[in-house]
């Protein structure tokens, strides 16, 4: 059997992935489980009844899931003794200290393959290339294989030269559910009343996903430009509540509409103009591709890692710096001249298509699985 890890069923491409590949894996006659520590979020109704859910918190729950990983990783040692997987796949890298810990407490790690998705990349600003390299043989040291979303964040792990299997498997878009969903009606105001061009970001609400720099660009377009911002995604109380707050500091609060968690975003992408990601660190941009699928042009920062081989094999948008407003509103202001063809850009996509890539991650983890 087969366990591929999350903390909880929260709206992020992490998550969505894991269930993809646990589907996938089911489809292929392969026994596999989606284990979490809390079995809560809006992505719990994507897992249908048949697939089994294992829970391994309890107990006091704490807001803050660093500290809550780390107050369950009994609850989730004693699961791995008792449900004896075959293969312990991590989701994604929340999970990867919290995880190490739990097998080794387990007691099976010699019994079981232990494998990792590499879904952020490891590199900040604030860190050298010493400490980068430290963060990630800490992280995924003890693994027998590590799966990177993007080549660029697999030759990031390659130089930190981690002992175990390392691979790329880009992230898959649904385009048929796209195509399907984008159709739908959207009956928010930007798109039904007259002005200027409507961008779109897409996300969760933390400092990772940048939208602070993006409501900074939006305040330094050409005024007569009109330009006006949706945010679809949600977050923390705090979080919200400083992005509110900068937009009215900024005079620019009437042109940002805060949409939160969208289960259908498709239908507001593709009648927008154009996508914009400020996002300080990526491993691979699953709102990016499918903002591609959509048709839009696409106005990104450069991000560690992933957004350049995106925007790069079309080309499909203008890259910015990063925690660089001017940039940024530069790159919005040349991809709202240039035109892009939609039909080009959802094409695009088809180079993400889910299909191609769960079969790359079926093989491997059949392949792992026989190994154990």
């Amino acid at each position: 059997m087969i366990a591929i890890a999350n903390y909880d069923f929260r709206a992020s491409g992490t998550v969505a992935k894991s269930i993809e590949i646990a589907l996938a894996l089911r489809e292929a006659g392969v026994a596999v489980q989606l284990w979490v520590v809390r079995d809560q979020g809006p992505l719990r109704e994507r897992v249908p009844a048949d697939l089994p859910i294992v829970e391994t918190g309890a107990g006091l729950t704490f807001k803050w899931r660093p500290l809550d990983l780390l107050a369950n990783i009994i609850g989730l040692a004693l699961a791995i003794r008792r449900l004896r997987p075959a293969l312990f796949l991590c989701g994604g890298n929340h999970m990867l200290l919290p995880s190490r810990v739990s097998i080794w407490l387990s007691g099976r790690r010699k019994a079981m393959r232990c494998g990792a998705r590499a879904s952020n990349s490891s590199q900040r600003a604030s860190r050298s290339r010493r400490s980068t390299l430290r963060d990630i043989r800490l992280k995924f040291g003890g693994q027998d294989f590590v799966v990177a979303v993007s080549e660029e964040l697999a030759d990031e792990l390659r130089e930190a030269q981690l002992p175990c299997r390392l691979a790329a498997i880009p992230n898959g878009v649904d385009l048929d559910r796209i195509d399907r969903l984008k159709a739908a009606p959207c009956d928010h105001r930007f798109l039904h009343q007259p002005g200027g061009p409507v961008l779109v970001a897409m996300g969760r609400l933390t400092h990772q996903k940048g939208f602070d720099s993006i409501i900074d660009s939006l305040a330094l377009l050409p005024a007569d430009l009109g330009a006006r911002l949706i945010i679809i995604g949600a977050g923390g109380h705090r979080d919200v509540r400083n992005l509110h707050a900068q937009a009215s500091r900024l005079g620019v609060a009437h042109r940002v509409s805060f949409a939160g968690y969208r289960e259908n975003p498709f239908a507001f992408l593709a009648k927008c103009d154009l996508f914009v990601s400020g996002s300080r660190w990526e491993g691979a941009s699953n709102a990016l591709i499918e903002a591609l699928a959509c048709g839009l042009p696409l106005a990104v920062t450069d991000c560690p890692t992933g957004n350049r081989e995106v925007v790069q094999r079309g080309p499909y948008g203008s890259l910015a710096r990063i925690d660089d407003p001017p940039s940024l509103a530069d790159a919005i202001a040349a991809e709202l001249a240039v035109g892009r063809s939609r039909t080009g850009q959802a094409a695009g996509a088809r180079h993400w298509a889910i299909d191609h890539c769960l079969a790359q991650w079926v093989a491997l983890l059949q392949r792992e699985h026989d190994l154990a």
